[in-house]
C-alpha cells in the first residue's frame, strides 16, 4: 500500500506599520493594495475553490484545504481574521489537516533559548485559538532545526514535524528520533517531487506526479509553499485539484501518524534547513544564498543586522523581565500568557490572573509597553528580513520599523544609538543607501507615525467623511469632537495610552499623512472630482460625439485632443457605474457608446474594475437572473476585447455558482462552462 501527502506551508510576514496596526498601500502589489491581498486573490482564495477541468468544462470545484495538510503562520492568519475571517470559518472546517508552527517565522535555532520557547508556545496558542484543539504536529520555519528546539517542541507537546532528506541521518519517509526528553516523529518529504513542484515543471504535469509517487512504496509526502499553488506558479491550484482528483490514496499528516509506526529511528543534522546549502548562515551570513538583486551582489550587511537587532532583543528582554517581577506573580508564565492578549484575550482577566495586585493607570500603561515592546522586537527577527537580496528591500525594512517601534515603546535613546552604531555597519548594494544608518533613515524613519501625525490625519479623515467621528482604526480609539479647533482623543489599545489635543490643521501637509490613510484621503477626494467632471461633461456629450464622430477620416487640428476627452470621459464613468454597483445594462451602454464612436477602452484596468464588480455584486447578493446578465455579458466583452490578458474573469461567479449548487437552474451551470 502506498499513501500520498501534500503539505502546504503558507505564509507572509507581518506586514502592518506598527504605529497604526494597519497594512500600508504597497505599490509593488498593484492593482491590489498589498501583497497579503494579492496572494489572497492568487493563491488562499483559489485553493479554496480550485477548479478542475476538462477540455475546458469545470466538471466540479474542489476545496484543496480538505485533501491536504498544511500550516499557516499566525502574521499571516492574524491578517486573514480581521480581513477576511468568513475564510478563516472556512478553513476551520478543515482544521484537523492542520499543523501548528512558530508565533513568528524566525530561525528558531538562531534565537536565544528563552524566546525561541516563547515563540513554540505562542504559536501553539494561536493554533488552538483559530483550530480548537491542540496541535500534534509542528512546521519549523525554513525548517531550521536543531535538537534544543526539538527538546522544546516534546516539552510542549508536539509529536511529529516535517524535515528534508538532507536533514536526516537515516534514509526513510517516516522516522523517530529519541532524546531524553522523549521522542518525535519525523516526516521526511520526497525532495525529487517537492523540488520538480515548486521549482521545475512538474505542477504542470500531474500525470507524471501520480505515475512517480504511485512507484514509491508507502509514504511520499510532497512539502512545498503553499503559495506555490496559484502565486508562485499561476493556476497552480489546479494543478493540485488534478492531483488530488486523480491520487487514489491521499492521506494528511494526522491521519497517517495516528495510524502508522514510523518505520526506523534517526538522528538529525543540526544547524540545517530547507532553503539555504549552507545551514541556517542565509540568515546571518554572506553565504552565496538569495532571491533577487543583480549580479555581483553581496549579503555582508545580514551579520550586523542581526547583530544589531540582538542588542535591542537583549535589552527588551531584560526590561521586560524587571518589569514583569514588579507587577506579576510569576514572570515566566504572564510572558507565555501574554499570547492570550494578542490572540484577542481580555486584558482584565490576564492582570486578574497574573498580577501581584491591582495596577494604577500608570503601571499598567508601563508593563503593557514592556511586553508589547517584546511582540515587536520578536517581528523584528521575521525570516524574510535576510532572506532577500538587499537591507533595502521591502522585509528588511519592516524588521527595522519592528525594532525602532520596540526602542520607542521602551523609550532607550542610549539603547537606538548602540543599534545603529552596528546597523551602520551593514554595507547596502546600493549606493543610494550606503549601508543600514542610510536605509534607517531614509526608508524606515519616515514610517514612523508620532501622535500628532495621527492626531491631524484622523481629523482631516473625519472631515472628508472618510471615518466616523468615533471609532477604531487600526491599534487606536479615537474621537473627534468641536469644530476649529478640533477635541481629538485618541487611545493606543495595546499599550492603554492616552492622548488629547486641540487640532486646527493650520500647518497641515498632505505629505506628513501616512498610507493607507493617504490612499483613502486620495481616493474619497478623487472621486468626488471624478464625479463633477463627469457631471460637468455629461452637459457637453452631444457635442464631443458629434465632433469625433463628423471628424472620423478627417484631419483637424483639436481633433485628437476631443478624442482624448472623449475617452476619458467614458472610462470615468465606467469606472463610477462600477463603483456603484449599477445593473449591468448601463455598463454596456458606455461600452456601446464606445464602440459607436471607434474608441477602445478595454484595458488591464477595466478588467480589474469588472472582476471587483462581480466580486462586490456576489457579496451584496445575487439573483440568478443578475448572474445570467452578467456572464452573458461577460462573454460578450471577452469575444470583443480578444486579448487573453484583457479578458474579464468568471472564476468568482463559478464558484458562487457551485456553492448554490442546489438552487440554480442547469441554464446558469451551461452559461458558465459546467459540464
Amino acid at each position: 500500500m502506498n499513501f500520498l501527502c501534500i503539505h502546504c506551508h503558507f505564509h507572509q510576514p507581518p506586514r502592518e506599520n506598527p504605529y497604526l496596526g494597519l497594512v500600508p498601500i504597497e505599490d509593488s502589489a498593484q492593482p491590489f493594495e498589498n501583497w497579503n491581498e494579492r496572494i489572497f486573490r492568487e493563491s488562499y482564495l483559489p485553493n479554496l475553490y480550485a477548479h478542475y477541468r476538462r477540455e475546458g468544462k469545470i466538471l466540479k470545484v474542489i476545496n484543496n484545504y480538505e485533501h491536504i495538510s498544511f500550516n499557516f503562520t499566525y502574521s499571516l492568519l492574524s491578517w486573514l481574521l480581521r480581513e477576511k475571517p468568513w475564510f478563516v470559518q472556512r478553513l476551520k472546517t478543515t482544521g484537523k489537516r492542520a499543523i501548528a508552527t512558530s508565533f513568528n517565522h524566525t530561525i528558531l535555532p538562531l534565537d536565544p533559548e528563552e524566546d525561541r520557547e516563547v515563540q513554540i508556545v505562542w504559536g501553539i496558542k494561536a493554533f488552538e485559538k483559530v483550530f480548537g484543539r491542540k496541535p500534534s504536529g509542528f512546521w519549523l520555519p525554513e525548517l531550521a532545526v536543531d535538537r534544543r528546539t526539538l527538546s522544546l517542541l516534546v516539552k510542549h507537546g508536539i509529536k511529529y514535524l516535517i524535515l528534508a532528506p538532507h536533514q536526516v541521518k537515516t534514509k526513510g519517509n517516516y522516522l523517530r528520533l529519541h532524546m531524553p526528553e522523549g521522542h518525535i516523529d519525523i516526516f521526511v518529504y520526497d525532495g525529487e517531487l517537492s523540488h520538480g513542484i515548486a521549482f521545475g515543471e512538474l505542477i504542470n504535469k500531474m500525470d507524471e506526479v501520480i505515475r512517480r509517487a504511485s512507484a514509491r512504496k508507502g509514504l511520499t509526502l510532497i512539502a512545498v509553499d503553499g503559495e506555490t499553488f496559484g502565486h508562485h506558479k499561476k493556476f497552480g491550484e489546479m494543478g493540485l485539484a488534478y492531483l488530488i482528483e486523480n491520487y487514489p490514496n491521499i492521506k494528511s499528516l494526522e491521519e497517517i501518524h495516528e495510524t502508522m509506526h514510523p518505520e526506523g529511528e534517526t538522528d538529525i543534522w543540526e544547524f540545517t534547513s530547507w532553503s539555504c546549502a549552507h545551514g541556517i548562515e542565509r540568515w546571518r551570513s554572506d553565504c552565496g544564498c538569495s532571491t533577487g538583486g543583480l549580479p555581483g551582489w553581496h549579503q555582508k550587511w545580514r551579520g550586523p543586522m542581526r547583530e544589531a537587532l540582538e542588542i535591542v532583543r537583549s535589552e527588551v528582554r531584560e526590561g521586560l523581565f524587571r518589569v514583569l517581577e514588579k507587577y506579576t506573580k510569576d514572570p515566566q508564565s504572564a510572558l507565555f500568557d501574554f499570547a492570550d492578549i494578542l490572540l484577542g484575550g481580555s486584558k482584565e482577566e490576564y492582570l486578574q490572573k497574573k498580577a501581584k495586585r491591582p495596577l494604577s493607570k500608570k503601571e499598567r500603561v508601563e508593563l503593557f509597553k514592556h511586553l508589547y515592546a517584546y511582540k515587536y522586537i520578536s517581528y523584528a527577527f521575521s525570516s524574510d528580513g535576510w532572506f532577500f537580496a538587499d537591507i533595502s528591500g521591502i522585509e528588511a525594512v519592516k524588521n527595522l520599523l519592528f525594532a525602532k517601534k520596540a526602542i520607542d515603546l521602551i523609550g532607550n535613546e542610549e539603547l537606538e544609538e548602540r543599534f545603529l552604531r552596528v546597523l551602520s555597519e551593514a554595507p547596502s548594494n546600493l549606493q543610494t543607501y550606503g549601508n543600514g544608518l542610510g536605509v534607517w533613515q531614509s526608508l524606515v524613519l519616515p514610517q514612523r507615525v508620532s501622535k500628532e501625525r495621527l492626531v491631524s490625519s484622523i481629523t482631516v479623515l473625519e472631515l472628508s467623511d472618510v471615518i466616523p467621528q468615533e471609532g477604531i482604526l487600526g491599534n487606536f480609539y479615537y474621537k473627534v469632537e468641536g469644530f476649529e479647533p478640533w477635541k481629538v482623543y485618541i487611545k493606543d489599545m495595546e499599550t492603554e495610552e492616552e492622548f488629547e489635543a486641540l487640532e486646527e490643521l493650520r500647518e497641515f501637509n498632505l505629505v506628513h499623512v501616512p498610507q493607507p490613510f493617504l490612499s483613502w484621503l486620495l481616493d474619497k477626494w478623487a472621486f468626488a472630482y471624478l464625479e463633477g467632471d463627469v457631471s460637468f461633461t455629461e452637459s457637453y456629450e452631444l457635442l464631443l460625439e458629434n465632433l469625433l464622430f463628423h471628424a472620423q477620416g478627417r484631419y483637424f487640428e483639436a481633433g485628437i485632443l476631443i478624442e482624448d476627452k472623449v475617452k476619458a470621459y467614458l472610462r470615468l464613468k465606467l469606472y463610477l457605474l462600477l463603483k456603484r454597483l449599477v445593473p449591468i445594462d448601463e455598463i454596456k451602454k458606455v461600452l456601446e457608446k464606445a464602440e459607436s464612436l471607434n474608441l477602445d477602452i478595454r484595458d488591464a484596468y477595466v478588467k480589474f474594475w469588472i472582476e471587483r464588480y462581480i466580486s462586490r455584486k456576489i457579496l451584496t447578493g445575487l439573483s440568478e437572473g443578475e448572474a445570467k446578465e452578467i456572464a452573458d455579458f461577460v462573454k460578450d466583452y471577452n469575444r470583443e476585447v480578444g486579448k487573453y490578458d484583457l479578458m474579464v474573469n468568471l472564476w468568482e461567479l463559478q464558484n458562487w455558482a457551485w456553492e448554490n449548487r442546489g438552487k440554480l437552474s442547469q441554464e446558469i451551470f451551461s452559461l458558465l462552462d459546467f459540464e
